[in-house]
């Protein structure tokens, strides 16, 4: 066996160069927008022009090798990559980055049906079943190839650097391993897997090799799972129907195991249905489809369960048209085993592709669903959960800035809000929460907290906010725990343990009682768990004789009980003169 000389290796890179620089530009973006936004203090764009970067391997190698197969002229393939970058631009303006779970699932959609286009889009006008099952056969090796081949680069680099390091004493900055990570993930590693990629793709018809490798593998590694998952959950179905129950959510997580492992276990073999010699194919095939459809129903069934009393969410939604997809291709292949593979990856990457934007989105799906869900518990007599599950559903929308929805459902004109500086979580959000609330005469409940819980509080101010000390000579750091004397100017503090909600100071020989209702009863409505109370609300003025003083609490936390206040623990610093 001959190693090919560095002149052809250098010869083959440019070839791919050549034939995929927009792919390469692509995977050259997302490295270095990785690598500034790995740094600190980088700016959260920055790691958003790196993931929408990623979205541009599997477009750019799509659209070039449609215009291969269609041999697309210079001008018309040029124009198709523009426009395919051109959408990403526009996916990048409207898209917040991973703030939230719609975002995630948004764009676990777009990636996933444009990694799915990369397998069928050259292949759509062809009629080439061995084509196309020999090019995915190659993208499925190249990825393996290109992984291996790419990790011991990166590790073999890794380890010669750190010998300079250790060995040598040549400084190497630690940040420096990620960066070559970066690079040997999206440009290496995606050079390597252009490599794989066949040149004729249309010659493909004419290539009957089948590896028996993959034989092995899909007969007697991922058939018998798939067959031993599907056994599984037929048993638990009958389990299911002798008792009267509902499916439970985790038999989401084994039927996407079983239609994984059966799906990529058919498609492996599908070269041999047509083999009179391998009749088990088709055994498999008819039986694994019909097993699927249970399978679909149960899933479908266990995700309404949670529909039901909850509304619809990003993740539930997908969910629910997947087990939908799943069910429509279980019957197809059951009633038509004949059916092209090529619907397989085809209808999932329309089905993601067609919920992505407009009325049928996945987030519009959504929102309406929460939005029914607030009307429905605003009307609701039970005056614990109704309130409870109002409220969940009303921070659902905020989060998603569905500021018509809200207004459609409360019926009332709007206060005036600066949406766009809502966080998703915190004291800010559950703020409005309540104003909105408040219009409709209900209550707000806080997040996690429920009428059993309420007697626990726990809050802290906003950190890196300056204190104003204007009057006062000293300040010192006090809390719950020190109850030691310290000197402070001419006088001393001491801390004393605290009773019904008073945190009692001495200062020299004055003892100064800090009263904790008001500021409790302020807060009382607020986030149990509330992080970033406005500083100015955390300040206790008191003044014993001719002294003044001022609490400026940082934390604070216990319960009530009764009409008491059982203090667990603060921590805040005193003013005096």
């Amino acid at each position: 066996m001959r190693f090919p000389s560095i002149d052809i290796l250098a010869a083959r890179a440019l070839a791919i160069l050549k034939r995929f620089p927009w792919t390469i530009a692509a995977g050259a973006a997302v490295a270095a927008a990785a690598i500034v936004a790995s740094k600190h203090h980088a700016d959260e764009s920055v790691l958003r022009i790196a993931l929408v970067a990623a979205l541009g391997l599997p477009l750019t190698i799509a659209l070039t090798l449609t215009a291969e197969v269609r041999r697309w002229s210079p001008l018309l393939r040029t124009g198709s990559l523009l426009a395919g970058v051109g959408a990403l631009l526009l996916f990048y303006l409207d898209w917040t980055g991973l703030n939230g779970q719609g975002d995630g699932v948004r764009y676990l959609q777009v990636t996933t049906a444009l990694h799915l286009a990369v397998a069928f889009l050259p292949f759509v006008a062809m009629h080439q079943r061995v084509a196309f099952w020999q090019f995915n056969r190659r993208l499925f090796l190249g990825f393996l190839k290109s992984a291996i081949f790419s990790g011991v680069i990166f590790v073999g680099i890794a380890i010669a650097l750190g010998a300079l390091d250790k060995l040598f004493g040549v400084h190497v900055d630690g940040d420096l391993y990620l960066d070559i990570w970066f690079v040997t993930c999206f440009v290496v590693n995606t050079w390597i897997f252009l490599s794989t990629i066949p040149d004729d793709l249309e010659a493909l018809a004419q290539d009957h090799e089948y590896p028996k490798g993959l034989k092995v593998f899909a007969q007697y590694i991922l058939t018998p799972i798939a067959f031993v998952y599907l056994a599984i959950l037929l048993v638990y179905l009958v389990k299911l129907v002798a008792g009267a129950l509902w499916p439970n959510g985790w038999i989401a997580w084994l039927v996407g195991s079983v239609s994984v492992a059966g799906l990529l276990g058919y498609l492996l073999v599908e070269p041999l249905r047509s083999d009179e010699h391998e009749g088990w194919i088709r055994i498999y095939a008819r039986w694994f489809f019909l097993g699927l459809i249970p399978a679909a129903l149960m899933l479908l069934a266990a995700f309404w369960k949670r529909i039901e009393p909850y509304g619809l969410t990003e993740p539930r939604t997908v969910g629910l048209l997947l087990g939908i997809w799943l069910l429509g291709i279980a019957v197809l292949f059951s009633l038509r085993q004949e059916s092209s593979i090529k619907l397989i990856p085809m209808t999932l990457s329309a089905m993601l592709l067609a919920t992505l934007y407009g009325p049928l989105s996945v987030s519009r799906l959504s929102i309406q669903s929460q939005g029914r869900r607030f009307a429905s518990m605003l009307a609701s007599a039970d005056t614990v959960r109704g309130p409870a599950e109002a409220s969940a559903a009303l921070r659902f929308l905020i989060d998603r800035r569905a500021e018509g929805e809200i207004a459609d459902r409360i019926g009332k004109p709007m206060p005036k809000v600066e949406w766009s500086g809502i966080p998703r979580y915190g004291l800010a959000r559950d703020t409005l929460g309540k104003q909105l609330m408040a219009l409709v005469g209900k209550e707000y409940v806080e997040e996690g907290a429920s009428r059993i819980n309420r007697s626990y509080f726990s809050y802290s101010f906003e950190e890196g906010k300056a204190i104003a000390i204007d009057g006062f000579a000293w300040m010192g750091n006090v809390n719950a725990y020190d109850t030691t004397r310290h000197a402070i100017g001419p006088d001393s503090i001491q801390a004393l343990a605290a009773r019904d909600g008073i945190v009692r100071i001495v200062v020299g020989a004055d003892t100064i009682g800090f009263d904790l209702h008001p500021l409790l009863q302020t807060w009382r409505d607020s986030l149990m768990l509330s992080r970033g109370v406005p500083m100015e609300a955390m300040r206790i003025p008191a003044t014993v004789g001719k002294r003044s003083a001022a609490l400026l609490l940082r934390s604070l936390d216990g319960r009530r009980a009764a009409d008491s206040l059982i203090l667990s623990h603060w921590d805040g610093r005193l003013l005096i003169r």
